[in-house]
């Protein structure tokens, strides 16, 4: 009796066997096929995607620019998706610095010499000039 169970239905007479339900066997199996379930794969493609993006603009782009460009190439997903798979990968965007006008004298370039010591009294006409750049 049991070797016609068996032919009939091998894995439910398997799970009858070791005490497991037919639908906690179908669930293991499904996992084994996709480990990482639907959403984490989905993820690694779209964090694939993104280090692609922020590669090619030398990592000068966050998460808004990079969801622009997912968007742009037909990707539909949420900025804040982005956000949250960029912080996931380590990826941070550069910040630029801002324009910072020179006030010291640094070799070659910069800030010339004060030659006149504030002084502004010459001893005779056309021997000091001065200028100045506002």
């Amino acid at each position: 009796m049991i070797d016609q169970l068996a032919d009939q239905h091998p894995i439910a007479w398997l799970c009858r066997r070791l005490a497991v339900t037919r639908s906690g066997y179908d669930g293991w199996k499904r996992r084994q096929q996709a480990p990482l379930g639907q959403r984490q794969a989905e993820n690694a493609a779209i964090t694939a995607e993104i280090q692609a993006v922020f590669q090619e603009h030398r990592g000068f782009y966050g998460s808004p620019r990079i969801h622009q460009e997912l968007r742009a190439t037909g990707r539909s997903i949420g900025r804040h998706r982005v956000a949250r798979l960029m912080q996931r990968a380590g990826l941070r965007a550069k910040t630029r610095r801002s324009f910072r006008p020179c006030s010291k004298a640094s070799g070659a370039t910069g800030v010339a010499e004060n030659l006149l010591e504030q002084d502004f009294t010459p001893p005779a006409p056309n021997r000091c000039w001065a200028g100045e750049i506002t």
